[in-house]
């Protein structure tokens, strides 16, 4: 079967955007309203510009794609039905998801609406990807990171469409996993308004901040990886970026399909690369894993300055080329047909032309008034009058017969997009109860390290949570303390090119470690976890941690009927929205380095070159001298960021006694032992005093979201 031409898809910040990736030559665009778009501070569009756009889009026989990509609280999630309907009803092609609890909540709402999973989802292998598509999903933006042999193989496995990204800016971390503008200042990515602070120095250089990626060059070997659409980066970008980037790009796409020869000219590669390039290109991670080749070292800043808006863009626009038959008789109603080759429509107007009583109606003014369409969208190629001799219409009417023959056209067109209101469900539902009963809190203590491990064993906790990456390391010490829960932490991320953390590894290993040990539970940050697990029979507890995000009861929800049996408190909500949410029952982290940034990328590597020998910590300094911890999984060629100081919240009585959590757990990671067993033992020392846990365990301490929340 022949492949099916790759869609290019342009973004819109502004309206002026969207007529310029119309006129750039996209086959679809992604733009944002005022709300649930995971970029806030674009100009997006209003709800009368996205109904006009959709129109003038599918008119031309182009889609637009509705981003609702953000995670959302209870509050707004709510209103998320309502916020849709209008699009909803005006024909909108799809929506771009990433909280699971919004999706959820529009798949049930709107179910012939096509949601498109967004690479915030940081889905990276076939097993996250499959366990979308059997919930509803029909595209599925894979994270930034992947090889092309990866992108072949999730397409081969689920026959998804895959939407991958082909020019502009890129994430140092997997996008979806990265809290560090959340914690360096309270402008969370998740809820689209990320500081950037990957282009901030770092050990005096800029050893975060990527280059910006351009694939003109390898665009078929794109193609030959079945990606269904191209997307181009660059919602906060002008218009100018997205007329030329778009046009050039649909240059060479189309030459890959009408042609056996590829190559591009230096004069288009130039101009591709002038239009705000940030300190050089590379093109991505398609044909590498990482590389210090992909780092804007020296400077993070943007080279161009050509990034200038368009100058009525909306000239720029191509028309709609269509013939228009036109019979006027006199004493008749005035008849109009229009047709674009495949669409036709015939009008009977309400203009009835009279017997000329001094001069008659010529051809040519019919004709004239007829073609007469700047600024319409439409463009009269072939005229055809029949009409009787002695007729005369003043030329106000005569020009209403057009009018009223294009509109009819226009609607014609459009009515297939356009859904019936009573075809809008309320999204909402019944939700699990969680209700939590009173009981003990177990306390778990999680390392990254083989040497904390006989702090923690050695201390009152009820449990131990390992990373999968060292668990082999730490079994022979394991069996002197049968008392103590045994959870693993699996991989932050799954790779089907990856090392020890590919999906056949991890179900490999779960099943081995499940005949050898009485394990508790699994901690899983990612989907694909969440589907291997699922497939193993009598499996334990499955915990969503951290960047598993139950942001809002929805989400929650569906994590609860999806697989997973228990989540982690978010940790970007504030005390009061936590107490509103109302969730019982989770597990709340109360010590420990945040995980800001999961990456692809090794800062080792960068700085220094690789040496997997040397797995281990290490420290990021900042332009403040704060010093990140930065975990180096070289078995899994993974980097984990981790905030500068750490988050304790172990006094938070009056939280503790709203939501009620089940467990509390201990993150540790660069502490030695005695700093472990102290920290474990103040926290006993304190919740053994009258049963409180009043007072701080350290000195140098955050409080995390609990105070300020993110906007």
């Amino acid at each position: 079967m022949e492949q099916k031409k790759a869609e290019l898809l342009s973004p819109a910040g502004t309206y002026e955007c969207f007529l310029a990736a119309i006129a750039g030559g996209a086959d679809a665009v992604y733009l944002g309203l005022d709300r649930f778009g995971a970029r806030a501070n674009a100009g997006n569009l209003s709800m009368d510009e996205l109904s006009e756009a959709l129109d003038i889009a599918h008119i031309r026989g182009k889609k637009i794609y509705l981003t609702v990509n953000t995670l959302m609280k209870d509050g707004e999630i709510g209103e998320l039905c309502d916020f849709l309907y209008k699009p909803y009803i005006s024909g909108l092609d799809g929506v771009i998801v990433q909280d699971v609890g919004a999706m959820s909540v529009i798949h049930e709402a709107y179910p012939d609406l096509p949601i498109h999973v967004s690479t915030q989802a940081a889905i990276t292998e076939s097993s996250g990807a499959e366990y979308l598509k059997s919930l509803g999903v029909t595209r599925v933006v894979p994270a930034r990171e992947l090889t092309l042999g990866e992108i072949r193989k999730m397409k081969q496995e689920t026959g998804l469409e895959l939407e991958c990204f082909i020019h502009g800016s890129m994430c140092y971390s997997y996008s979806g996993k990265c809290l560090l503008s959340s914690f360096i200042g309270g402008r969370s990515g998740n809820r689209g308004r990320c500081a950037q602070p990957c282009r901030l120095m770092y050990e005096g250089q800029y050893p975060l901040s990527l280059k910006d990626m351009c694939t003109i060059d390898i665009l078929p070997d794109l193609i030959a990886a079945g990606i269904s659409s191209f997307k181009i980066e660059g919602r906060m970008k002008s218009s100018e970026y997205v007329y030329y980037v778009t046009g050039i790009y649909r240059k060479y796409i189309d030459i890959c399909y009408d042609s056996s020869k590829y190559s591009v000219s230096d004069d288009d590669r130039k101009r591709l690369i002038s239009l705000y390039t940030r300190s050089g290109n590379c093109d991505g991670y398609y044909f590498r894993h990482n590389g210090r080749e992909m780092i804007t070292m020296d400077s993070p800043s943007y080279i161009s300055e050509t990034d200038k808006s368009l100058h009525d863009v909306k000239s720029l626009v191509p028309d709609v080329d269509v013939n228009v038959k036109c019979t006027i008789r006199c004493g008749e109603n005035a008849v109009i047909t229009v047709s674009d080759g495949i669409n036709s429509t015939t009008t009977v107007t309400d203009v009835t032309a009279d017997k000329a009583i001094t001069r008659a109606l010529t051809f040519d003014e019919i004709t004239a008034s007829l073609k007469k369409c700047k600024g319409s969208g439409f463009c009269v190629n072939e005229c055809t009058i029949e009409c009787d001799d002695d007729i005369f219409i003043p030329k106000g009417r005569l020009n209403e017969i057009r009018r009223a023959g294009l509109e009819s056209f226009k609607r014609s067109v459009t009515a297939p997009y356009k859904r019936p209101a009573a075809a809008a469900g309320t999204g909402t539902k019944n939700h699990y109860s969680s209700e939590a009963k009173p009981g003990k809190v177990n306390v778990i203590a999680g390392i990254v390290s083989k040497r904390q491990l006989g702090a923690v064993l050695s201390s009152e906790c009820d449990g131990i949570a390992i990373p999968m990456c060292i668990f082999e390391d730490c079994m022979a010490n394991l069996k002197s303390a049968p008392d103590k829960e045994l959870y693993i932490e699996l991989p932050y991320i799954i790779r089907a090119e990856g090392r020890q953390n590919s999906s056949e590894n991890i179900e490999r290993f779960v099943k081995h470690v499940l005949k050898k040990y009485r394990i508790a539970g699994f901690y899983v940050s990612n989907l694909e976890s969440v589907r291997i697990l699922s497939h193993i029979s009598d499996r334990p507890l499955i915990i969503a941690d951290v960047f598993l995000y139950a942001y809002n009861n929805e989400a929650y929800d569906f994590f609860l009927r999806n697989g997973v049996d228990k989540t982690t408190v978010p940790v970007e909500l504030n005390r009061r929205e936590l107490i509103k949410r109302g969730i019982k029952a989770e597990e709340l982290i109360v010590y420990g380095r945040s995980p800001v940034m999961v990456s692809a990328n090794c800062i080792y590597k960068t700085l220094y070159g690789c040496e997997p020998a040397g797995e281990g910590g290490m420290y990021l300094t900042d332009r403040k001298n704060e010093k990140l911890f930065v975990n180096r999984i070289c078995k899994e060629c993974t980097n984990v960021i981790y905030n500068s100081v750490p988050t304790c919240i172990t006094d938070e009585e009056e939280l503790f006694d709203e939501i009620r959590p089940s467990s509390v757990r201990f993150c540790f990671t660069d502490e030695d032992g005695d700093r472990i067993k102290r920290i474990l033992d103040g926290y006993y020392d304190l919740r053994n005093d009258n049963g409180s846990t009043r007072g701080q365990l350290i000195d140098k301490y955050t409080r995390g979201h609990i105070k300020r929340g993110v906007e």
